[in-house]
């Protein structure tokens, strides 16, 4: 990987050289480490404070009523899992806290609920279906609140409307529908094969 980069970068300076835009890259190579920098300060920012409400959520018993309210269709989705297990918890406020918009929050009950998941495998070198289906519904992600997205938008001084909202809403939640959906059938082809 590392002889792509290298390979990518002389490239990209031979390239400059030839059309005479050595000046305006070494300037623009120059200002990306500064640049970087500032979005990793800003957004670092937000998700320490989105995750500051997460736990303040989790504290208060919010995600426990969220998941309450969720069980039955996750314990549907996910039913090779005892509806009693641990992970049926984790993947509830996994899911909960995308819900409220909490993204990278969410990372570690993802990976406390996959921890559970491999537990419960029967075949620990493959990946079980539940987790599939994990995968497909946090990269999906269905969102009521799109904090991040919103707060991704004032770093770079994007006009926020609320109009978008609820085109995120839908969008997010067409999404998560027909990954499942289409997930569950290749599953189901898999097992029927």
């Amino acid at each position: 990987m590392n002889y792509i980069w290298i390979g990518l970068i002389i490239i990209s300076l031979i390239f400059g050289v030839l059309n005479g835009n050595l000046e305006e890259m070494l300037e623009v190579m120059l200002s990306a480490p500064k640049d970087t920098l500032e979005l990793l300060l800003k957004v670092g920012g937000m998700i320490i404070f989105y995750s500051g409400i997460f736990k303040i959520a989790v504290d208060s018993g919010v995600i426990k009523i969220f998941s309450k309210l969720f069980s039955k269709v996750i314990k549907k989705i996910f039913s090779n899992i005892p509806s009693d297990h641990i992970a049926i918890d984790y993947i509830s406020a996994n899911i909960v806290s995308n819900l409220l918009g909490l993204g990278i929050a969410s990372a570690p009950m993802a990976i406390k609920a996959y921890e559970e998941m491999k537990k419960i495998n029967n075949n620990k070198d493959t990946i079980s279906s539940s987790m599939i289906i994990f995968l497909v519904i946090n990269v999906a992600s269905f969102t009521l609140f799109p904090v991040t997205v919103i707060s991704i938008r004032e770093v770079y001084l994007a006009k926020i409307n609320i109009q978008i909202i609820p085109l995120l809403i839908i969008v997010t939640f067409i999404n998560t529908l027909l990954s499942v959906f289409f997930t569950k059938i290749v599953l189901r082809k898999k097992n029927d094969e």
